[in-house]
């Protein structure tokens, strides 16, 4: 009730909206402060988890090799290479995969080689079809094993493309029984969208023509690259040029129409993706409708996923959360793919996979649901 009757006075006075502004900022810094408290409570009750590395194998092969893939199938690895055959007639299943036990000691870790014979890589009709493989196309390499769907996939490149690929696929029984099927698993291993939101191409509708024209995105934020520099703005005003955001263009001498623009709504951010007249490279924005604040992040053009429960988005390199806080780690993340996401255990945590075909890279964030944080990522 007293509560009421300090913003109904409050409206009275005038300047109602600073005052209610900073009562709900005030507010809503308390809440945060509560829970940052009741989280570390937990934590030290409970304890926390926290990605990290525990420990380093070396991993040895009878030939040299370039590694590609690993992945766990019933407590053991299973490693995939690539070697240069040389003068070697043909490419033996050995030659490109091999198993190993993880055994533990004390904190440490070692792996030992285990025989294929006997095995589900000693299956007769996938090493037929293997060997036919290297024997028709000479270039073959590997490039991706995955586990997904109760599947286990390895493919290989066969092309110069690298969508050229041959997928070998086997079953995994609910008892851990591993079956070869076929060679023909190319539609199980395609990895998920990039995104998982829409972009929109801006229609001629969305044109405000005038002295400074511009495009209007949902009517709350305005771009154009007009006059020698991209601008964004948040008034719908084509008398004067200036706006909250600007960067030069590569051509100045360009009309609204030239440039092509797209846009996403994601919660309370519009992400921006915008190539100018005459350019290679698209440039990629997020607005923040809460604070007018506007961020490049060239980084989203490889990738973009939603955070839990509306928090923000991801990207290969960093995260932005509603709230306007951002982080772009300095690694070397470009080409990367969102791959997938899993959830701990613990219900607060959540591992986002982003993975880069052609040299087998990838990158690990953890990303912390109560704390709204992303750790520094795990690459390989």
């Amino acid at each position: 009730m007293a509560e009421n009757n300090t913003i109904n006075q409050a409206v009275a006075e005038g300047g109602s909206y600073e005052l209610i502004r900073k009562r709900l900022e005030d507010q809503n810094k308390q809440l945060e402060n509560q829970i940052i408290e009741l989280n570390r409570l937990r934590e030290q009750e409970f304890g926390k988890t926290v990605l990290e590395v525990i420990d380093r194998v070396r991993v040895r092969t009878e030939n040299n090799c370039t590694p590609r893939d690993i992945v766990r199938i019933n407590g053991q690895l299973l490693f995939g290479y690539n070697v240069f055959i040389g003068l070697k007639k043909e490419t033996k299943v050995s030659d490109v995969f091999a198993l190993y036990g993880l055994h533990e000691n004390e904190g440490k870790f070692e792996v030992r080689e285990e025989p294929i014979a006997g095995t589900f890589l000693d299956d007769e009709l996938f090493v037929k079809q293997f060997q036919e493989l290297y024997s028709y196309y000479k270039n073959t390499h590997l490039v991706q094993l995955r586990v997904v769907n109760q599947k286990l996939l390895a493919a290989f490149q066969i092309g110069e493309k690298i969508g050229d690929i041959r997928v070998f696929r086997w079953g995994i029984g609910s008892n851990g029984e591993v079956k070869y099927i076929d060679d023909r698993g190319e539609r199980d291993i395609e990895l998920p969208p990039s995104y998982d939101f829409e972009w929109h191409k801006v229609s001629r509708e969305a044109f405000v023509q005038g002295r400074h024209p511009h495009v209007s995105i949902l009517d709350e934020v305005f771009v154009e690259t007009v006059g020698g520099d991209l601008t964004i703005k948040i008034e719908n005003n084509t008398e004067d040029g200036e706006g909250i955001y600007r960067e030069d263009v590569e051509e100045p001498n360009q009309s609204l129409e030239d440039a092509e623009i797209h846009y996403a709504k994601v919660n309370e951010l519009i992400l921006l993706k915008i190539l100018p007249y005459k350019e290679e490279v698209w440039r990629y924005f997020v607005f923040n409708t809460r604070n007018n604040e506007v961020l490049r992040i060239d980084e989203i053009g490889d990738a973009c996923v939603q955070l839990p429960n509306d928090h923000g988005i991801i990207f290969p390199g960093g995260y932005y959360l509603q709230s306007g806080e951002s982080k772009v780690f300095a690694e070397d993340v470009k080409g990367l793919k969102f791959k997938r996401r899993w959830n701990s255990p613990n219900g607060e945590d959540v591992l986002y996979v982003f993975y880069e075909h052609h040299e087998g890279k990838f990158a690990l964030f953890s990303y912390n649901m109560i704390r709204k944080e992303l750790q520094s990522p795990i690459l390989g």
